[in-house]
């Protein structure tokens, strides 16, 4: 667990006394690459099209260019469910409806709610102090069921997904309608917590929240990205850094 010390991030307040978290879903609670990698091969199986490590990998470069255009704002997501397993299709030589395949994956990932380790018991532990939201970029209807068959759910007050909103993080619109969601509350109260440096730590950082960088894989943090108020590379630090009194939390 690192607080950042640096002169560009100092605070005065302890992570402690956050009265509002509000937590990303994919890759910060919910596993997604395991759940991503089930509902990929179950379907692939399902209609007997070869699938292997080089397919993955050639779908998750696919993939990822395509939801970095959408957090630009340069596509909608509508284009990314149409669009990412034809091409995927044609580089493999798959022959196969691609937009008919993408809602057959969707339907199959919202059937795996793998969570990260701990996930759950922070998350219950963390419930019974403070009021949790979740903020996802994610399609509705899989992050709702996944939540909800996770056990999840419960422990959340509020859910934001962008798909409902009607924008993404990271840019301001999504933020706004959380902050309006708070009105008792000023931004410096409310904590984001996630794993994505662009979604969740530079648009929380511009919307004047506090930020919490999950980095579970110990990456640098990338050039032009805010440095967040915190860091932590297990869900199993944060229980103590945000329910620890405030005098004991810059020990």
């Amino acid at each position: 667990m690192r607080i950042c010390e640096e002169d560009a991030c100092v605070t005065n307040q302890s992570p402690a006394v956050y009265p509002a978290l509000l937590f990303d879903a994919d890759g910060t609670l919910l596993d997604f690459d395991r759940s991503e990698y089930r509902a990929l091969t179950r379907v692939f199986q399902r209609h007997g099209y070869p699938f292997n490590d080089e397919i993955f990998q050639k779908y998750r470069a696919i993939n990822s260019r395509a939801w970095a255009r959408y957090e630009k704002g340069e596509i909608e997501k509508p284009i990314i469910h149409s669009t990412r397993f034809q091409q995927l299709f044609d580089e493999a030589g798959i022959t196969g409806d691609g937009a008919g395949f993408n809602r057959e994956y969707l339907e199959a990932l919202s059937e795996e709610p793998w969570t990260m380790p701990g996930a759950l018991e922070l998350c219950q532990k963390l419930s019974k102090h403070r009021t949790l939201a979740i903020a996802s970029n994610g399609v509705s209807f899989v992050q709702r069921r996944r939540l909800k068959d996770s056990g999840l759910l419960p422990c959340f007050s509020k859910l934001f997904i962008s798909e409902e909103i009607g924008v993404m993080k990271p840019h301001a619109g999504f933020f706004d309608h959380v902050l309006a969601a708070f009105p008792q509350l000023p931004p410096q109260k409310l904590l984001i917590i996630g794993d994505s440096p662009t979604s969740d730590i530079a648009g929380g950082s511009r919307a004047g929240l506090g930020t919490c960088w999950v980095n579970f894989r110990h990456k640098p943090l990338p050039p032009g990205i805010p440095q967040p108020l915190y860091e932590v590379d297990s869900l199993e630090a944060l229980g103590p850094l945000l329910l620890e009194a405030p005098a004991a939390a810059r020990k």
